[in-house]
């Protein structure tokens, strides 16, 4: 196997080990009841200034009848709320609620310190020198291709 492709197999591993305890710290806050991890990421993405339904859909690769089902759920479950845009009457924003700003900030400060507490093994040069190389390689997969669309 050449370099690049063990590479590209070690960055797929970590992750998704990262995604895990992302998963797992969010569901512990929430509970049965809270948002499920692909809910959050649209909150998050929704906080961010994503407050279209279409543009949501079209961020996530899913048609919009199905984020429109899933912002109905989201704003049933006092998550978001619907705002009549500013100075277009035939739109509609999305906004949070407290509830959801909570919880995000909730689940995100949960997963910190569950990442953190792993890798607390580390001295602290080594934390420095991963956080060093983990920089550059999202500057790297961050830059733009033609036709490539980011999340």
């Amino acid at each position: 196997m050449k370099q690049g492709s063990t590479l590209s197999h070690d960055l797929m591993d970590l992750v998704a080990a990262t995604k895990r305890i992302v998963r797992q710290e969010f569901s512990n806050e929430a509970g049965p009841n809270g948002p499920t991890l692909t809910q959050y990421r649209m909150l998050h993405r929704i906080r961010g200034g994503v407050r279209q339904v279409g543009t949501l859909a079209e961020a996530f690769g899913i048609s919009q009848p199905a984020a429109s089902i899933m912002v109905s759920k989201m704003v049933r479950d006092g998550f978001l709320k619907r705002v009549p845009h500013p100075t277009d009457r035939r739109q509609i924003e999305l906004h949070l609620t407290a509830k959801a700003n909570s919880q995000l900030e909730s689940g995100l400060g949960r997963a910190f310190l569950r990442l953190d507490e792993k890798l607390s093994v580390l001295s602290k040069t080594k934390r420095n020198e991963v956080a060093k190389h983990i920089r550059e390689l999202s500057r790297l997969l961050s830059q733009s291709v033609a036709g490539e669309s980011h999340e």
